[in-house]
């Protein structure tokens, strides 16, 4: 039986000369320089001006990752109609598994990519940052933990339905995190799953700036619990999908 070290293996592997690599290197590059090129002369506070990129970056995250959960089922559909995830002498499980660690593992490094490297610049180059490392690194633990729902969503409808359907709902699904930071989302982000992430961001920066949360707390709360239930129910439904699952050709 192939080991789950082994397939992990195998599949980082397979990243190799694709543009895997290079859309969680250069996403995060791209972004913090812009952002730090327009901070250079723009007359906000550092508080407006960290929560505005880290908010950016949340809202950016459901189309990036409809993109790679989407590049990576198509490798493997390219490859033999996903026959190297349903015919390894290895239970199914660790198949899909595997191939959801990469994902999550390359995002959380371009997350905490695009934000120490956003810190680094906007605290030692621009010397504006009163905020510190640590606060980077905290948020984007927050901001990819309440992603990993996405990932799993997405990696699933990439499987099943194929590219469009999951970089289609990746784009709306940055809109609607957008829509979620206005008043309209006020009453309703905890029980939606792209609101999450810019949610949760924006209330630890606020926090960290030293603003009481005591307003937001309620609403917080529900955010968190609604966010780990819907997280778990997502890995346990999506296991016993691909335990089922006999490729994408057999589906139509």
């Amino acid at each position: 039986m192939a080991s789950l070290l082994g397939l992990l293996r195998a599949d980082l592997l397979k990243t190799r000369h694709t543009p895997f690599i290079f859309i969680h290197l250069l996403a995060p590059l791209a972004g913090a320089g812009v952002f730090l090129a327009y901070y250079s002369y723009s007359p906000w506070s550092a508080a407006d001006k960290a929560l505005a990129f880290m908010q950016s970056v949340g809202c950016a995250f459901p189309t990036l990752i409809g993109l790679v959960c989407s590049m990576s089922a198509e490798q493997e559909a390219n490859a033999g109609q996903f026959q190297g995830m349903l015919a390894i002498p290895a239970t199914k499980i660790t198949a899909f598994t595997s191939k959801l660690l990469v994902l999550l593992l390359f995002g959380l490094g371009a997350v905490l990519f695009a934000y120490v490297l956003f810190g680094l610049g906007f605290g030692r180059v621009l010397q504006q940052d009163r905020l510190g490392i640590p606060f980077y690194i905290t948020g984007a633990v927050i901001l990819f933990g309440s992603n990993v729902f996405l990932y799993l969503l997405h990696l699933t409808v990439s499987l099943r339905f194929g590219r469009g359907a999951s970089i289609g709902a990746g784009i709306v699904g940055s809109l609607i995190a957008a829509l979620m930071l206005t008043g309209l989302g006020d009453a309703t982000w905890a029980y939606i799953p792209f609101a999450w992430g810019v949610r949760f961001i924006s209330i630890w920066t606020i926090h960290a700036s030293g603003t009481p949360l005591s307003p937001a707390l309620p609403e917080l709360n529900t955010g968190i619990t609604v966010c780990m239930l819907a997280t778990v129910t997502a890995v346990l439904l999506s296991c016993l999908w691909f335990r089922r699952w006999e490729g994408r050709s057999t589906d139509h």
